[in-house]
């Protein structure tokens, strides 16, 4: 009920909606289409469709407020609904006939009257290649790149989508399900050295298991239940009559200068430093703090204690 009614009202918005039938000769073909909206325009495609077959679509765009839904041609219900599900979607067809993916502009930004440049992929699958492709193992490493050469990792599942990291041969990523785009096979993956999320070809991925936790350095910090990236430990300093000593860290990355940071303290306790950009944003428990960064270490200034984390261990590589 509360997708029709999101459908129903993006149509009342409605002032230009421009439709155009797509065409596909064989299953597996993948089309794109480059176009332009403003304000409460939007643009249907319409392909047709045998039922459990999969209408694959994926979306870049110029305006973050740019979105498609999916729906049949005699439904109000939205089978995939982009504001809420993101821009790749993988929607099986629950019946024989035609379909349409709608690109629009969020509420706001069309009564704001703003414009949108995009590029929107679709192709249509059988549904045991979906199938196989969402599955597979949990983990994944880079394979056959060659030396020297490094892999990119995109933030979209083809060529069309930007440059986000670079991988090498050996580097161990999670699975996070894969797709096809056209006859290419692409994985949506998260690294695991730096804890960034992005989409790499398939082809140069080969089965791999679980990478090894990083080994416990005794009285180490416990995070918050996700295993660490990494484990080392760093230069602390509890109390102001106290030397410099060691204290253990643990990591958890979630992409490039983002990251949890955990250290036990000698009396059992241990402190979070939350990360973000690059910059640390917050302790826990919420305890005021300054820092500066000297060469390529973070020092941390709690009260009377002093952290030095390196760059690296927040960044990983």
């Amino acid at each position: 009920m509360a997708l029709s009614a999101f459908v129903f009202a993006t149509n009342s918005l409605a002032q230009d909606i421009r439709t155009t039938p797509l065409t596909f000769e064989e299953i597996g073909q993948y089309k794109v289409i480059n176009d332009k909206i403003v304000g409460s325009e939007m643009l249907d495609l319409e392909v047709d469709v045998d039922e459990s077959q999969v209408i694959s679509v994926d979306l870049s765009s110029s305006n973050t407020g740019t979105y498609f839904n999916v729906s049949a041609i005699d439904s109000e219900e939205a089978l995939f609904v982009g504001a809420s599900e993101g821009p790749v979607a993988d929607v099986t067809a629950p019946k024989t006939g035609r379909y349409v993916v709608r690109t629009y502009l969020v509420r706001s930004a069309a009564r704001r009257g703003e414009e949108t440049s995009f590029s929107i992929g679709i192709g249509i699958n059988q549904p045991e290649f979906a199938d196989s492709l969402a599955g597979g193992p949990d983990f994944w490493q880079v394979s056959g790149v060659g030396e020297g050469v490094t892999l990119n990792l995109r933030n979209g599942p083809s060529t069309r989508y930007s440059i986000i990291g670079k991988l090498r041969d050996g580097d161990s990523l999670e699975n996070q399900g894969c797709r096809l785009t056209g006859s290419d096979r692409w994985c949506s993956v998260r690294v695991n050295s730096f804890g960034s999320t992005g989409w790499v070809a398939g082809q140069f991925l080969i089965e791999s298991s679980k990478p090894m936790t990083p080994a416990s350095l005794g009285n180490s910090p416990t995070g918050n239940g996700r295993p660490f990236d990494a484990t080392s430990t760093v230069s602390c300093s509890t109390r102001p009559e106290k030397a410099q000593s060691e204290c253990v860290a643990g990591v958890v990355r979630s992409g490039l200068g983002n990251a949890g940071v955990w250290i036990a303290l000698e009396d059992g306790d241990e402190l979070q430093i939350l990360f973000e950009n690059g910059v640390p944003v917050a302790t826990s428990p919420g305890s005021e703090f300054e820092f500066d960064e000297i060469a390529d270490v973070y020092v941390v200034n709690i009260g009377p204690a002093r952290f030095e984390i390196p760059k690296a261990f927040i960044f990983g590589g």
